[in-house]
């Protein structure tokens, strides 16, 4: 079993961000993240929009 504190067995999570363009269609964007950082990153992204 690997050890839980080395940095390759943390949990992360996958973002994935829909942006509105002019032309009326959406770009995604995607981010791998620690998943201990998710709720900071959606605040970030409410602010955005």
């Amino acid at each position: 079993m690997a050890d839980q504190s080395t940095p390759a067995s943390r949990k992360m999570a996958k973002l994935i961000v829909a942006e509105e363009k002019e032309d009326g269609n959406y770009g995604f964007r995607e981010k791998i993240i620690p998943l201990d950082d998710v709720e900071e990153e959606l605040e970030e992204a409410k602010k955005l929009t």
